[in-house]
């Protein structure tokens, strides 16, 4: 298994040869302009790309991705210009990670249209075509969509390799969407203005989980395109029983769902230090290959560090 911890920061360099020190398989950036779920105050956040332009020039052997370049935020023929010319500079490690956007206070603060859920999906699935098809024709496209255009004629110079395409992705219709573009879904929490979701459909159990990769993987568009999966897991590693007691129960309120659900969550992982790695581990037996994992604090994100080698081993 795959794993790629916290994203980078604003010392993306230093993070990056970090990471890469550390036996990290990859490393990742967020994509927001500013972040943070009301009554949250924004936090600044590093640009993505230049961020990882940053890291790869600064690293060897670490794949760099993002999760997610909103689709809501920059035009398809810029992300994809700037993802093959990151493949260049990196000798081939890049990957393109696309979402929907979610973050509705960000939209609206800087003058962009989050849309309908269902506007959302289908802005991404243009955005998607409109990259995998500059991804395999060197630059060169034609298309008219509803929400982009894009003719360019003008080929690129050649990539070390394809550079893959990455969709978060929750809902069923999303992940219809994306397994018929994508080479690799990421697994997500369900998110609204409020935070996370865990109730009901929108739980990430073991059983919820298994139904996501089962639509994908039945929607799957190319049949000569190997469809993988991943999962981002927001990890609390707790040194004792009643913090990790604790801190179940301010997700929870936070949600506004029962304690119960959230230790059952697969994707938010609420644990004692000598239970995380079977906790995580058990992605594993799904047929996940890959974890972008989001320690929350510095207990977190030193258990991380040291079980990177176990939980490679995974699978």
């Amino acid at each position: 298994m795959q794993v790629i911890g916290k994203a980078l920061g604003f010392s993306p360099v230093e993070d990056a040869r970090r990471a890469e020190a550390r036996g990290y398989d990859g490393v990742r950036v967020i994509d927001h302009f500013f972040s943070g779920i009301p009554p949250e105050a924004p936090r600044a956040v590093p640009h993505s790309l230049v961020s990882l332009a940053a890291a790869a020039a600064a690293t060897e052997r670490v794949l760099l991705t993002q999760t997610m370049v909103a689709a809501t935020f920059r035009h398809p023929v810029e992300v994809a210009q700037a993802v093959a010319t990151l493949d260049r500079i990196s000798d081939g490690r890049a990957e393109l990670g696309l979402g929907a956007g979610w973050l509705e206070d960000e939209h609206s603060g800087l003058g962009l249209s989050l849309g309908s859920p269902g506007n959302r999906v289908d802005r991404l699935a243009e955005a998607a075509a409109i990259c995998r098809a500059m991804f395999e024709n060197h630059g060169t496209v034609s298309f008219d969509g509803s929400f982009f255009r894009a003719h360019c004629g003008a080929e690129w110079p050649s990539t070390p390799h394809q550079p893959q395409i990455m969709i978060g992705a929750h809902g069923a219709r999303m992940l219809r969407v994306a397994a018929a573009v994508a080479d690799r879904i990421d697994l997500l929490e369900a998110m609204s203005a409020a935070g996370p979701c865990f109730d009901g459909v929108h739980a990430n159990s073991r059983e919820n989980l298994e139904r996501r990769m089962s639509i994908a993987t039945g929607a799957k568009g190319v049949a000569d395109r190997e469809l993988r999966f991943s999962a981002t897991v927001n990890l609390v590693v707790a040194s004792e029983p009643h913090s990790r007691d604790r801190a179940l129960q301010m997700i929870a309120e936070a949600a506004g769902c029962t304690t119960e659900i959230v230790a059952a969550d697969m994707l938010r992982v609420v644990t004692l230090e000598d239970e995380a790695l079977d906790r995580i581990g058990e992605l594993s037996e799904l047929g996940i290959d890959r974890l972008h994992v989001r320690p929350v604090d510095e207990l977190s994100s030193h258990w991380l560090d040291g079980a990177v080698g176990a939980l490679q081993e995974c699978g």
